[in-house]
């Protein structure tokens, strides 16, 4: 068929050129994704469609920036010194100011953070002591007060410090005045929230720090953290993002020149930035790649034989074509999904053209190998073709046909049957709902495939071209024919007449497809070998030779047979997860901050349980008036079950002896019992003017604060709560949730609760000085409350099987709570949308590499036509997987979704070690051992040279990428698939299919 059809290369590789130049005009769509929830987590999940109704109905879990403050001298926090330099830290990051180039557009904080009405900025820090002021601080500072203000509020912070404030105040010298603002020594923060989430706000304490609040004081870090608002927009978060990354400039900056503190730092869009900043400087490696391939194909195809004629026979050209037919393979397979708008990913860039060059330059060296064969075998056939070729194109083409067809009978089966195997068992990981693995196993899937049609039509076709040129005794590279060939007449008689009259093949495809080394093998014809290529040989047969020994037989399969039963062993200890700093550069602040964030944060991020109407039993509308609803979420009256919601929120925080460990103790909220407190007509809270429009609170103004206490109650002296009359209940609550907490009332639902409520299924709207105010005898934001939240906060999970079994618990607190109560409830935290994958990661794993190890059997069953072969190869396979699997523990690598798919790439992968030899074990004849010696001299220098050192050369390179997940799970991963490939597929292999053939003579 090549020789009739296929022996026009002039003709073929510009038609493939064409093609290329289709699929790659695709890359002018490129567009890459950085967005860690669009790589990591798939649409259709649970957890991420609870992520969006979440964003729906309560807007989006706001956008944070945080920092650690680390005393560099090991000491405690309380200390005034220390206390004085975190606020004017503190200070610097809120004092950020983005200005655009053209100074149009200036961002603060103040534009873009979280706040309720008429407070400011919602910092979460236990400096709020002091308001994060240091006017505050240096006011105390001055009368050596500071230290007992701050002890006093960790006792008491949701109060006023009045006795110290008496005592400041007898204290005042001439001409100093208090502030304003601190006129009675508030506790409460500039926001009007209790700072009375120590572990959050504090880090690096002694143990029993909860129940001994004074062991706080011996905390060796700061935990501040900046909260502004998400959107579902991305282009509302413009200017967040534009802060965002001044913020990170900026603590850079304070980070270098700060002599007090340690400072470790994160903005919302870190990650993000981080994983794009990566992506811009990821193809060195890939390109040193390519470089040292082509390098090592030009002296390795010819067995590093330095001869005279080395640049006759060379094949850099060839060579250099090769690896560019795998380079246009890889822009064809991303053109490709470019032109259906899927998104370009780091991993993709990085280790798609890995692989692809991978497996292709072993195909490179298995064709290229088996045209030397061929042409050496037909040498010693008839050498008389060989004379006077220079004077004889037609002749030249017709040996090329010959050389090239015979190879490609003898290797091209093989090299199919590989192909496929690996190309189906990559559309396996197809399967995985994780974005990043999907495609990148969707794009290898296509890769290899297209790389085996270039190869089979446009590399074989420069192979054509360069042999022709060899033949013709032409340089490599400069195609002008060498000097020292000289011309030869070929001998006059019917085979030289046969060359130049007839266009017919000169050994005719009818025969067998192996002829020639048969015949060859039977022909005393010597022909000149170089003494590596001998040496080589004679290596071969000798390993050949000591594998047939029973002992050495026994010892294989017993050295085996061990190692397959400790990576069983070793499997089942095998960690879960994917840590998010091994995605980071290895310069990345964030790898610093990950660490500080393992040994200094106590807390983790908050959990949400969540209230919403129509959700599996509940109903459509709640009336909360009714003291049978009322029973089941309140805590404070008597009317309240001991099940209650809100009791059971502070059980999983608070109970002494319980079983919920991933539920950091604290202050837990019941908005029920708030909202009583803010609407009984006996507080400061709830006061409306005289048209009935709700008066904020605001802190630091005392004729304000006078003015306002004159102001009408929203309810009458005479109205006892609960409950709350229906007639205002919404406006009231409108009030409520948007109404910031102060020194005169605590209850404040926008301080408290902010993000936390929803109404007619929308988020209560943010609330600025030019929103109107809710007046009474309206229906406030809405008609009905239609979902709320619980709040807890998590713990801190230094390990990814922590955040992985804090899910889990969560999970069944949820379940328990839904049990107990009758009101179903779900679950909601900001991180669990990474890790709904490992609730059933096991099971995905069995079930995708079964599959693909169940395509390659019936693969090579379709191929060998025989099931006993194909069932060794599929076994081989497995045990190769199962052997990496092992592995992965001691060489760090956890259980994950880009883990299960390089471990479905191993399956494939294995295809190439094993399966060559079986095909040629297969079709030799004789005893076990002599079929063993025999496909082991026909595929042992090619396996070693072409596919077991090319794959090494190749990944080596990996180590230089600047991020551990490509060392981690490509490099050492990658290199595991290898080393256990060459020595199942040329060490177990031949010992156990001889051993099968001869078990009678074995025993």
């Amino acid at each position: 068929l090549f020789v009739s059809k296929g022996n026009r290369p002039k003709k073929i590789i510009p038609m493939v050129l064409v093609v290329v130049a289709i699929c790659a005009a695709g890359l002018h769509n490129i567009d890459i994704e950085t967005d860690p929830i669009k790589l990591w987590v798939s649409t259709s999940s649970t957890s991420y469609q609870q992520r969006q109704h979440y964003g729906d109905i309560f807007n989006p879990f706001y956008r944070a920036e945080q920092t650690i403050l680390v005393p560099k001298d090991g000491g405690s926090i309380y200390r005034s010194s220390i206390l004085k330099e975190s606020i004017r830290v503190q200070n610097v990051a809120a004092n950020v100011t983005y200005t655009s180039d053209d100074g149009s557009e200036t961002i603060t904080l103040e534009d873009i953070c979280w706040k309720a009405t008429g407070t400011g900025c919602t910092i979460n820090t236990i400096t709020q002591y002091f308001q994060n002021s240091m006017e505050h601080f240096e006011f105390y500072e001055k009368y050596g007060l500071e230290l007992e203000h701050f002890s006093n509020c960790l006792y008491a912070p949701t109060t006023s410090d009045v006795a110290l404030c008496t005592e400041l105040k007898n204290a005042l010298e001439d001409g100093d005045e208090l502030p304003s603002t601190m006129s009675d020594c508030p506790c409460l923060s500039a926001f009007g929230s209790p700072m009375n989430l120590y572990n959050t706000y504090l880090g690096g304490f002694p143990d029993g720090a909860e129940s001994n609040y004074t062991l706080f004081l011996e905390s060796g870090a700061f935990v501040a953290s900046y909260l502004n608002y998400n959107y579902a927009d991305d282009d509302k978060n413009e200017p967040a993002i534009k802060w965002e990354r001044e913020f990170i400039k900026t603590m850079k900056a304070e980070t270098a020149s700060n002599t007090v503190f340690n400072i470790y730092f994160y903005a919302e869009i870190s990650v993000q930035d981080e994983v794009d900043a990566e992506s811009s400087n990821g193809m060195g490696p890939v390109a040193l790649s390519y470089c040292l391939m082509i390098i090592y194909i030009s002296l390795g195809i010819n067995r590093f034989k330095f001869s005279r004629d080395f640049f006759i026979t060379s094949k850099i050209v060839a060579g250099f074509c090769g690896v560019m037919s795998i380079v246009c393979g890889v822009a064809s397979t991303i053109g490709i999904y470019m032109w259906f708008g899927v998104k370009l990913q780091l991993i993709i860039m990085e280790v798609v053209p890995f692989l692809s060059l991978a497996i292709g330059v072993d195909n490179i060296f298995l064709l290229i190998h088996a045209m030397t064969e061929k042409e050496e075998a037909l040498r010693r056939e008839q050498p008389s073709l060989f004379i006077g070729l220079e004077h004889n194109p037609k002749a030249i083409e017709e040996i090329t046909s010959t050389i090239v067809s015979e190879s490609l009978a003898y290797i091209g089966p093989s090299i199919f049957m590989a192909s496929a195997a690996e190309s189906v068992a990559f559309a396996f990981g197809s399967i995985s709902p994780m974005p990043v693995v999907l495609w990148f196993a969707a794009m290898a899937c296509c890769a290899v495939a297209i790389n085996f049609c270039f190869q089979m039509t446009m590399f074989l076709s420069i192979l054509t071209l360069d042999k022709r040129r060899e033949l013709r005794g032409q340089y490599d590279i400069i195609f002008k024919r060498a000097s020292s060939v000289k011309s030869q007449v070929p001998p006059a008689g019917p085979e030289t007449d046969r060359m130049q009259q007839s266009s017919q093949p000169l050994v005719s495809m009818q025969q067998p497809t192996t002829p020639a080394v048969e015949r060859a093998s039977q022909t005393p014809v010597s022909v000149e070998t170089s003494s590596l290529t001998a040496m080589l040989d004679y290596c071969v047969d000798v390993y050949a030779w000591v594998l047939t020994f029973k002992i050495v037989k026994l010892i294989v399969l017993l050295a085996f047979l061990a190692c397959t039963l400790l990576s069983i062993y070793s499997m089942e200890t095998l960690d879960q997860g994917l840590p998010q700093k091994e995605a980071m550069p290895s310069d990345s602040y964030m790898i610093e901050y990950f660490d500080a964030l393992d040994v200094y944060l106590a807390t983790g991020t908050p959990v949400y349980f969540i209230v919403e109407t129509g959700y599996e039993r509940n109903p459509d509308e709640w009336s909360l008036n009714d003291e049978s609803v009322e029973t089941i979420f309140c805590k404070s009256k008597d009317i309240c079950g001991t099940y209650s919601i809100p009791n059971v929120m502070n059980a999983l925080a608070n109970h002494g002896d319980k079983t919920v460990t991933h539920v950091s103790p604290g202050t837990t909220y019941s908005w029920m019992d708030d909202f009583w407190g803010f609407v009984n007509p006996d507080s400061e809270c709830c006061r409306v003017d005289s048209e009935g429009a709700y008066v904020p609170i605001e802190t630091g103004n005392d004729t304000y604060t006078t003015l306002r206490g004159e102001d009408d109650t929203c309810l009458a002296s005479s109205v006892t709560v609960p409950p709350v009359p229906e007639d205002h209940y919404m406006s009231l609550f409108s009030m409520f949730a948007t109404a910031s907490a102060g020194t005169s009332c605590s209850y404040g639902g926008g301080s408290i609760y902010r993000g936390q409520f929803s109404i007619d299924t929308d988020p209560i709207p943010v609330v600025n000085s030019s929103t109107a105010a809710v007046t009474l005898n309206s229906s406030g934001y809405g008609d009905e409350i239609t979902a709320w939240s619980y709040m807890v906060t998590g713990t801190a999970n230094p390990t990814q099987q922590h955040f992985i079994d804090s899910y889990k618990q969560n999970l069944r607190a949820a379940e328990w709570i839904s049990e107990k109560t009758g009101v179903d409830i779900w679950v909601y935290s900001l991180t669990y949308v990474y890790f709904e994958q490992y609730l059933t990661v096991v099971d995905d794993a069995y079930k995708l590499i079964g599959l693909a190890l169940a395509a390659i059997f019936v693969v090579t069953t379709l191929y060998l036509g025989n099931v006993f072969y194909s069932l060794v190869i599929a076994l081989t396979a497995t045990n190769i997987v199962v052997y990496v699997l092992g592995l992965m523990q001691p060489l760090d690598i956890m259980l994950n979704g880009l883990s299960i798919v390089n471990l479905i790439i191993a399956a494939g992968i294995a295809v190439e070690f094993c399966g060559h030899f079986v095909r040629f074990f297969a079709k030799a004849r004789g005893s076990g051992d002599d079929r063993a010696k025999a496909a082991l001299r026909q595929v042992l220098t090619s396996v070693l040279f072409g596919i077991t050192i090319t794959k090494v050369i190749g990944l080596s390179v990996l180590t230089l990428a600047d991020s551990r997940v490509f060392k981690k799970y490509y490099f050492r991963m990658y290199m595991v698939v290898v080393l256990c490939g060459v020595l199942n597929g040329m060490v177990l292999l031949p010992v156990l299919l001889s051993t099968i053939i001869d078990v009678k003579n074995f025993f």
